[in-house]
């Protein structure tokens, strides 16, 4: 993985979190614009994730997003996407000529968290 260049908002201090992230990869869709990009993740909490894609989003845009949430790679066919609303809280490219996204999920509905909640206890 290529070094990330630092965007807005983003520190590389000890910074406090209001929830812990976990390093995870899995591959997944944002809704921006009225296009489909697929992503993969770089980390997930329960507030919101880190997304690995080709092209650049605005800080502060507002998107759609599912994640195929695995196992070891492996989808569960019993276990639907998570998907959530999100908002983009800060941008940077890598060197590698990728671009790493914050986003913050909007608000989840008991249902959403309940899924994330069983999906960050199981990989962490």
């Amino acid at each position: 993985m290529g070094r990330v260049a630092r965007g807005r908002g983003e520190s590389m201090g000890n910074e406090q979190r209001q929830h812990q992230r976990y390093p995870v990869e899995v591959a997944g869709e944002i809704g921006f614009k009225g296009e489909t990009v697929a992503v993969s993740t770089q980390n997930l909490s329960a507030g919101g994730v880190g997304l690995i894609m080709e092209h650049p989003v605005p800080d502060g845009a507002t998107l759609s997003l599912t994640l195929f949430l695995t196992q070891d790679g492996i989808e569960d066919p019993d276990q639907d996407p998570f998907e959530a609303r999100g908002a983009v809280r800060w941008s940077a490219e890598r060197d590698d000529g990728l671009h790493l996204i914050g986003v913050q999920f909007g608000e989840l509905s008991p249902l959403q968290q309940h899924q994330l909640e069983t999906f960050l206890t199981l990989i962490g």
